[in-house]
């Protein structure tokens, strides 16, 4: 069997989850024969992990030329995506990239330009759709369980400690580098609106806030938690050494080589990124999308409701505490105000399983049970890579769980389209995306 020869870019901490499944799972479909990063060490250092035999590159267009790889997977920084994509289609490459596909409608433009002239293909790293709860979903409304939808739902929260600070901690926190929450985050969720609904966004308006981070939410000491005086007794300090040691395995000295730096104060005078988010989407069939996305609630986690012309699906998740073991108390007040006792539970494990519950305008409700893989984004990860490299659920692919450069733009532009609402304060129509529809 002739193996996949694939080149990786961006060399941190997700690519550090494409390589290990590549190594320890697709070692007879795949082989890994380049890594490239603007600093070369973190490709040494990640070689050296996982003992591979790949060639290092500072240089992407070096990279190409000198490797010609079969397949980019691209992890790198969201504002490089498209130059890296439309370089590696004109290359003759497949293409991988994680989310989101880029952040303007021009790039967008130029990817599904790149991809159309060369014959490739992009695969879209959207793992939720293929989470077993998600793809349940969208199978029972194929299956027309309620009908046609016509209005969803979807809110979604990052536990402000942990996911919610992280955003503003990384080069995220500035919107030219990320598109803010609402793309480089919220492609996800859009894109999986966009795939329940079936259709395709034609208009978004948006509410948008900076409320708990930045320089609204408080006051910053230091520019880098290592060199603030609060240290630990900040409850948001981050040790970007321990940081670095438990998650990537990587030496956090490269920090000082590249200039990124993952410790900034999440009240920095730079973040202008949004933490509070609302918006109403309509779509070409008619449906409306409500979604409000917050970045500074105490767990993560998400609800959803679509209600179609025959009933109504609820589902939700909430994935996790702050931290493991979290101590859950509740103090129990009654209606005149008087504390009348307390009740504690351990939080130790996620759950094992969600439920949907569907009700049906006509007949008996009905609750799914889904199991919860847990690991990788909720087996999302390991079912994404196993159609990617093996093709495995993509046959015939009767739930459309494979999500290319057309549904990349998307989901993208839902986000594009909301950050210009929230400065103009008027909806905005995706009319970008039309020329590039069915």
């Amino acid at each position: 069997m002739n193996r996949t020869r694939c080149a990786i870019t961006g060399i941190g901490h997700r690519s550090r989850t494409w390589i290990s499944e590549m190594v320890k799972t697709y070692s007879d479909c795949v082989e890994i024969i380049a890594l490239c990063d603007p600093v070369p060490e973190r490709c040494r250092d990640m070689k050296s992990l996982f003992g591979l035999h790949a060639a290092v590159y500072s240089s992407y267009d070096k990279m190409l030329d000198a490797e010609k790889p079969d397949m980019v997977i691209i992890v790198s920084p969201d504002n490089v995506h498209a130059e890296q994509i439309v370089k590696a289609f004109r290359a003759g490459c497949k293409v991988a990239v994680e989310k989101p596909l880029c952040l303007t409608p021009e790039e967008a433009d130029s990817i599904l330009t790149a991809e159309k002239e060369s014959g490739q293909k992009l695969f879209m790293g959207f793992n939720y759709r293929h989470i077993p709860l998600c793809s349940k979903i969208r199978e029972l409304i194929l299956n027309g369980e309620i009908g046609r939808p016509v209005s969803m739902n979807l809110t979604w929260y990052l536990d402000y400690k942990g996911h919610g600070a992280s955003y503003f901690r990384r080069w995220h926190r500035v919107m030219k580098n990320s598109g803010g929450l609402l793309i480089t985050k919220a492609a996800h969720h859009f894109d999986l609106a966009n795939w329940f609904f079936g259709d395709f966004p034609e208009s978004v308006y948006a509410q948008c806030m900076q409320n708990f981070f930045g320089r609204t939410g408080g006051s910053m000491e230091a520019e880098l938690c290592r060199d603030c005086r609060k240290g630990r007794t900040c409850e948001f300090y981050c040790d970007i050494s321990d940081l670095e040691k438990r998650s990537n395995e990587l030496n956090y000295e490269i920090g000082n080589v590249s200039g990124y730096d993952g410790d900034h104060c999440v009240f920095s005078n730079d973040a202008d990124i949004y933490d509070t988010m609302a918006l109403l989407v309509r779509y070409r069939k008619g449906g409306i999308l409500s979604y409000t996305l917050d970045a500074s609630v105490p767990f993560e986690g998400w609800n959803l409701a679509v209600n179609g012309t025959k009933g109504r699906l609820e589902t939700g998740i909430t994935d996790n505490k702050p931290y493991p073991g979290w101590q859950e108390k509740f103090q129990i007040i009654d209606a005149a105000g008087n504390t009348v006792g307390n009740k504690g539970a351990r939080v130790t494990s996620w759950p094992s399983e969600y439920t949907i519950h569907v009700m049906p305008h006509t007949g008996t409700d009905r609750l799914y049970r889904i199991p919860n893989l847990a690991e990788g984004h909720g087996g999302g990860d390991y079912r994404i890579f196993n159609a990617l490299f093996r093709q495995e659920g993509l046959d015939g692919d009767p739930i459309g769980v494979f999500a290319g450069a057309l549904d990349g733009m998307a989901s993208m532009m839902v986000g594009w389209g909301a950050n210009q609402s929230a400065k103009t304060g008027l909806p905005v129509r995706l009319e970008q995306l039309e020329k590039w529809l069915p």
